[in-house]
Parts: structure tokens; sequence; C-alpha cells
């Protein structure tokens, strides 16, 4: 057994295929297809269910990864270490962040980043929940940003701020004149939605169910992960959709009495930083963390009376 077969197990979960995961790895599939074999030899294991498509680790070979990723992640450990002790911010840190979240809260960190941490290489993915837990397993992302509760295994989870739920509404809509909408006010057909299974969607769903309020049809099905996409349908036909606090910073002036805020305890969701158990790359995480949150006002690092609203994900 050696490192490289561990990284090329690791790249074959990650990319279900032998094929792409040699073209990401550079080298041949029959090479891959040897070394993979080899390691299955010497382990007396299984690895690989080969019959599944995108393939998938077998009960073994779920047990032999997570000790595969840990030893991968320590290694990694190792090589942080000159600069851990030197207390530099150097290297590269890959963080994943939820669609609703990115377009509004990426802007108000990494200028500040930049300049405080110029030698920090960070590289963010904007991915849904599922995709972000699959690549911190498989360590292809050091932590991800997340709505939460969530329940997803054996991830560390760090509440970071808590932001409310708003509604953006059509100025040709009945409710458009208020200055502030119960949640009993609106009919759900009158909502825009993105796609389902998003932790966004799910939460709203949430909202909705407690009003008493699930059925609802619609002429138009926008199947979509970007609350923008739902904004601009709201201004060009009717309706209304609910917006995170975050995104009401980036509308223009004059759109926004579009903004409702919700009458009462008004919900809202908790974002945290979810990562695996080894902590990877924790003082760069450290330095990221910390200077996020100096971007956020302090109501919305304290967690808040109201409803806090869950994600509704559970994924194995």
């Amino acid at each position: 057994m050696n490192i490289n077969q561990l990284n090329y197990l690791k790249e074959l979960v990650f990319k279900g295929s032998f094929t792409l995961a040699a073209e990401s790895l550079d080298i041949s599939q029959p090479a891959l297809s040897t070394q993979i074999r080899l390691l299955e030899e010497e382990m007396e294991l299984v690895l690989i269910d080969r019959n599944h498509k995108p393939l998938i680790l077998t009960p073994d070979g779920e047990k032999f990864m997570q000790i595969a990723l840990e030893i991968l992640q320590r290694i990694d450990a190792i090589k942080e270490l000159p600069f851990l002790l030197a207390k530099e911010v150097k290297g590269e840190l890959r963080i994943g962040i939820i669609p609703t979240l990115a377009p509004y809260f990426v802007p108000m960190f990494i200028d500040g980043l930049n300049n405080e941490y110029p030698e920090l290489e960070l590289i963010i993915e904007e991915l849904i929940t599922n995709d972000i837990v699959h690549r911190l397993r498989t360590g292809h992302l050091d932590a991800g940003i997340v709505s939460t509760p969530l329940e997803a295994g054996n991830l560390t989870t760090l509440p970071l701020f808590y932001e409310k739920f708003f509604l953006y509404v059509s100025d040709k809509h009945p409710l458009y004149d208020k200055t502030e909408i119960e949640i009993s006010d609106f009919d759900p057909e009158d909502l825009w939605y993105l796609q389902e299974g998003n932790c966004f969607q799910n939460q709203v769903n949430a909202i909705c169910k407690l009003a008493g309020k699930q059925e609802r049809f619609q002429s138009l099905i926008y199947n979509s992960n970007s609350i923008e996409s739902l904004r601009r349908i709201v201004e060009s036909r009717h309706g209304m959709t609910f917006i995170p606090e975050l995104a009401t910073l980036m509308i223009p002036s004059e759109q926004e009495d579009m903004i409702k805020p919700i009458k009462g305890s008004a919900p809202v969701r908790e974002i945290s930083m979810i990562f695996g158990s080894l902590y990877k790359k924790k003082h760069l995480l450290d330095a990221f963390t910390k200077t996020l949150l100096s971007q956020l006002p302090s109501s919305m690092k304290k967690r808040p009376e109201m409803w806090v609203v869950d994600s509704g994900l559970k994924i194995d």
C-alpha cells in the first residue's frame, strides 16, 4: 500500500468512474484499475462496487476509506506544519458555499481577506448542500458553509450567524402596500419557489406548513437554485418569493419597497461552517472564519429567540 493508491481511491470515489478519475489524475485507466486492484488484493477486501453506476464503495470500502482519508489529512497536516509553527496564513483553502448564500456573502469578506492574508489561496465552490457534504467526505473540500441544523453523519458544525427571512413582493400584488406581512396573509399560489430539495426551499415549505398552507399551483414551473432568478420573475410578472436577509442588501434602492418584513417573530435560518472531525487546515480556517465574521453585524452572530427553521436535509 502507498499514498498514491489512497489518493487514487479517493479520486475514484469522488468521480464515480474509472475513466473520469483517470483523466483527473492524469494517468491511464488501465494503470488506475491496476493500482486499485493491487490495493484490494493487499487488503484482501473488495473496496469498490463495480456493478453500481456510478461506482460506490462497498461496506468494507466505506470503513477503509474513512481511515484512508484520515491518513491523507494527517499527511496534509504535516505539510502545513512549517506554516503553522511560523504562524503564517499561507496555502490553499477550498470552501463550498450554498447558492442561496454565496452571491451575497462572498463579496462582503473577499477584499478584506485578500488584504489581510495575501498568501492565502481561497478557492470557493458554489454547491448545493449534498455536494458540499460529499466533497467533504471525499477530501475535496476543507470546509463548507451551509444552512443548519443538518443531519450529515460525523461532520462537525460551527454556527456562524443567523439571518431573517423576508418576502419580496411584486408592486402588482395586493400585499405590496403593506409595511409588514403576516405569514397567514399570503396565498401560497402567489409564491415562486426554488427547486425542491434545496435547503432554502425546504425551510420555505416549513414556514408555509406552519401557516397551514401546503397546496400550491403554478402555471410556470421554474427549477432553479438561484434567488436572483426568482427576484427577476417577481419583478417582471407578479407574486412574491422568500429571500434571506443578506440578499436584501444587494437590492437597488428603487426596489427596496418590494422587501417586506414578516410580522411578529420572524423565522430565521442558521448559517454554519461544517468540516471533518480532524478539522483539516485548522489555522487557515480559523483565520478565514475570523475575517468573515468581522464583516457581519453583532446582532446576526447571536442566536435569536426567533424560530430557527430546520434545513430539512438528512444526508446519509
